[in-house]
């Protein structure tokens, strides 16, 4: 009985930890001579992607996790890595989808990542830039996924997807991350149905990354 609750105690603390499942599978293999990154991020409040206005994510602050992961090189972020609990930041999605509350107190964390070819502490320091799949998923307590919202990467990542890439440029310990086209279409999807999809919807966003000594 003891280790069933300290396993339960467990899932609780840790309901974030979705590296492992579904489209991270797809995750390439370590690149030597990478390391984590820990990052500070700054959300432009454009008509996709809109910070909670309390300012700059910081990793390790507010239960924030942002990273650029040593395993792929790819950016990652939560804005609450512990769902179990409420959370001190959130984020905002402005835009209108009749079938679902993208904005909806339940989402406790929204995670971000790309999908790179060329890991992000690789890329040239001297305004190198590249596209990349992105996706942001709304986690409800406990880690269920209310929706997702992809950009070439998931279910979006093949040829002929009306999806819109993201677009990463690096200039010396700085990355933007935003859409490649101004018009950018992201396919928003159920969480649990995701091959049953919403629609396709004109998300613009910039996130400013840097790096920082802890």
């Amino acid at each position: 009985m003891l280790l069933l609750f300290l396993a339960g105690c467990q899932k609780d603390i840790q309901p974030s930890a979705e590296q492992n499942i579904s489209e991270e599978a797809m995750a390439k293999s370590p690149t030597a001579g990478n390391t984590t990154i820990n990052l500070s991020v700054v959300v432009d409040d454009l008509e996709g992607i809109h910070s909670d206005e309390q300012g700059v994510y910081i990793n390790g602050t507010d239960r924030v996790q942002a990273q650029i992961l040593s395993s792929d090189g790819n950016f990652f972020m939560n804005t609450n890595n512990n769902s179990a609990k409420l959370p001190l930041r959130t984020m905002y999605f402005p835009f209108d989808c009749p079938e679902i509350n993208l904005n909806d107190p339940i989402n406790r964390n929204y995670s971000l990542r790309t999908n790179a070819e060329t890991p992000l502490q690789n890329m040239d320091a001297n305004g190198g830039t590249q596209v990349v799949g992105f996706r942001v998923w709304a986690f409800q307590q406990q880690g269920a996924i209310s929706w997702k919202l992809l950009f070439r990467m998931g279910i979006e990542d093949y040829t002929g997807s009306l999806t819109s890439y993201a677009n990463v440029t690096r200039n010396g310990d700085t990355w933007t991350i935003e859409a490649a086209d101004p018009n950018a279409n992201a396919r928003l999807a159920d969480g649990n149905s995701p091959a049953t999809p919403f629609g396709l919807y004109v998300v613009p966003f910039k996130l400013t990354l840097t790096k920082i000594g802890r």
